[in-house]
């Protein structure tokens, strides 16, 4: 029988399949739904930076970064979401099944030094930091809104003992050295990639709505081609995020290097129990292969592994473009 542990954010798991932060996250119920769907770890549902202000701090007292979206969040109810979070956090760990990462979603906040520190006390296992930021200044740098995550990062790691990963969205220029540099602030994992909200026009209303919510199955693609180039290089592991329905997709995410995969809109679309499907998937293919381990896949197909690096650069764009891909 194929042996489906991994060792990630230096946390021993039964297997690679990690159920993502979401609203099936969201409750002590959803988490125990995932564990016993088998999932290795569970990162819980992101406690938003506009949540931790509209708490913390008293109406008026200072400009808010995203004003709207604290009233928004305050006229919910949502704005003593910090202890109810660190509650979840305290319930999901008691389970002892599988590891509990904790999220928090920020763009940068004095708050989330003093949040991690009571994060790690309720005894998360790991914090992700879900860095979803939209710059919408056309005169902020693509310098500075580097230099915002990574000082975030390295605050928030010498904070505390916790092992950090960072939640990276995908539009950055030059992906491996933000790595180099979230490495170097005390980040332990990055998770490729961060999957922002979209949005739609509704041309009868003239308004704005929303686009869709969920990643599809060839969703998967942007993110093996990073950790395909990245693993090995940058002082990080890397997790997979984004289009994984079933265990082939995740099997070749492991081969490209990744050290876990992130399930999320598989969970929304066939409920929990695919994540005990994908990992039959896995183990079935593994088994035909007499493939003993994942340690014996992961990273076989990385770039730095490979005698042909240039294959993971522009060669294929260029055969595909002249009809000998």
């Amino acid at each position: 029988m194929a042996d489906l542990s991994v060792s990630y954010l230096g946390l021993k798991l039964k297997n690679p399949i990690i159920a993502a932060s979401s609203g099936l996250t969201a409750s002590e119920k959803g988490v125990k739904r995932a564990i016993d769907a088998g999932a290795g770890a569970v990162v819980l549902k992101s406690l938003f930076e506009e949540q931790l202000r509209a708490e913390l701090r008293p109406a008026g007292d200072s400009p808010f970064a995203h004003p709207e979206a604290e009233a928004y969040l305050a006229g919910m109810g949502m704005n003593e979401g910090s202890d109810d979070y660190l509650s979840l956090v305290e319930s999901a760990r008691k389970d002892g099944r599988a590891a509990v990462i904790a999220s928090v979603n920020c763009t940068g906040s004095d708050f989330w030094v003093d949040f991690a520190k009571r994060i790690e006390s309720a005894g998360a296992d790991a914090l992700e930091l879900n860095m979803g930021y939209l710059s919408v200044d056309t005169a902020e740098t693509a310098k500075a809104i580097e230099d915002t995550l990574v000082t975030l990062t390295g605050e928030v790691a010498k904070a505390v003992r916790l092992p950090v990963a960072v939640k990276l969205g995908v539009g950055y220029t030059s992906p491996g050295n933000l790595a180099h540099r979230l490495a170097k602030a005390g980040a332990k994992s990055a998770v490729l990639f961060n999957r922002f909200y979209r949005m739609d026009v509704d041309l009868d209303a003239m308004s704005l709505s929303a686009g869709p919510t969920r990643s599809s199955p060839e969703q998967y693609h942007e993110s093996l081609r990073w950790i395909a180039l990245l693993e090995g290089r940058t002082g990080l592991e890397l997790c997979a995020s984004g289009g994984v329905y079933d265990g082939a997709t995740a099997l070749k995410l492991i081969a490209a290097g990744a050290s876990a995969v992130q399930i999320c809109s598989a969970m929304y679309a066939k409920g929990y129990e695919v994540l005990g499907t994908i990992l039959d998937e896995m183990k079935t293919w593994m088994d035909s292969r007499k493939v003993g381990s994942l340690t014996e896949l992961k990273g076989r197909l990385a770039r730095r592994n490979s005698d042909n690096p240039e294959l993971y650069g522009r060669l294929h764009y260029v055969r595909a473009l002249t009809g000998q891909g």
